[in-house]
């Protein structure tokens, strides 16, 4: 199951889950979590748009763009109404879990990239 996962995303998911590991022991598991799976809805979005781009920009190289460009906004949109639905249930206490998870998280996409021309390779 895990063999067809890249080193990028394993990454990232060994990342999410030591935070709400460490966030778990201090009673901010909760947060932790909705960072986690922001963060994992996250990598789906991008990996299912970077396919889809990829299959479109064989026929079409502007459409391909296009399909990125409207990927970062409808992605920039969804993940501000999962930090505001996520953070309104949760407690104020929770808010630095929620976040530092999803930045951790977005920090291991870097890994991705290594040895990469272009974005969409």
């Amino acid at each position: 199951m895990f063999k067809n996962l890249d080193a990028a995303y394993k990454v990232q998911g060994v990342i999410g889950v030591l935070m709400v590991a460490i966030f778990a022991t201090q009673g901010h598991v909760l947060g932790a979590a909705s960072g986690f799976v922001i963060g994992l809805l996250n990598i789906i979005m991008l990996q299912f748009t970077f396919t889809k781009a990829n299959k479109r920009a064989a026929e079409d190289p502007k459409a391909g763009m296009l399909i990125l460009y409207m990927s970062a906004v409808i992605r920039f949109i969804l993940l501000a109404v999962f930090f505001v639905l996520g953070l309104s249930i949760l407690d104020q206490s929770e808010a630095f879990p929620v976040i530092i998870t999803f930045v951790l998280m977005q920090i291991g996409q870097l890994f991705n990239l290594k040895g990469k021309r272009r974005l969409t390779d």
